[in-house]
């Protein structure tokens, strides 16, 4: 499912969930534009069940209160470390779960194609990568770091969406299929005229 096929100026939500830090941003996209509709960072305290429902009910909010159509997250990636891969898990969990049972389609994308998608180049650094997504969006100051990740996100979204909606085929009216006739192959031209031969001798006779 497209987020392109919800209207003609699609929003995206864009996360960056961490286990202490949630960012977060909704980017639309106004034809050749991507405007940066709002944002932040939200900062959770307490044990970890206690953040968990923090970044649980902002979420919930968040796709209450914003009119997007699709949310985009970043891929999980392998943590050296058992414990913080496991709790940075059930953060990322946390949206993606929000958004399927509001029937919002996921999309995730891989570190690497973030960086390639706002700055050019998959080895760009947090600093390369937060002056490049102030760029894209025309903002006035740099934004928070875990906010940018989430603004690049998103923006790699609906580019890439708008990328594939390029490489669609275009619509033809149903009519026009039916009417039109395939161009046979040299074979099948050869066939249909030693049918049309052999009609016309019995015709003859």
């Amino acid at each position: 499912m497209s987020s392109f096929s919800q209207g003609s100026d699609p929003s995206v939500l864009g996360v960056d969930p961490g286990s202490r830090k949630f960012g977060w941003a909704v980017v639309r996209q106004r034809g050749k534009t991507l405007e940066r509709m709002a944002g932040g960072v939200v900062r959770m305290h307490g044990d970890l069940h206690a953040r968990l429902g923090e970044i649980l009910q902002k979420v919930q909010a968040l796709m209450a209160d914003q009119p997007v159509c699709a949310l985009a997250v970043e891929s999980a990636f392998v943590q050296k470390n058992a414990r913080t891969a496991l709790v940075l898990g059930q953060a990322r969990g946390l949206p993606i779960a929000v958004a399927a049972a509001r029937g919002l389609p996921v999309f995730e994308y891989p570190p690497a194609t973030v960086k390639r998608a706002v700055a050019g180049s998959g080895r760009a650094d947090k600093h390369q990568m937060r002056h490049m997504i102030a760029a894209t969006l025309g903002l006035a100051t740099l934004p928070a770091e875990d906010e940018a990740d989430a603004l690049a996100i998103a923006v790699t979204h609906l580019r890439h969406q708008a990328f594939a909606s390029q490489l669609a085929p275009q619509a033809r009216p149903v009519a026009t299929v039916v009417a039109a006739e395939p161009t046979p192959t040299p074979a099948r031209a050869a066939y249909l005229a030693a049918v049309a031969q052999a009609r016309a001798m019995r015709r003859a006779r």
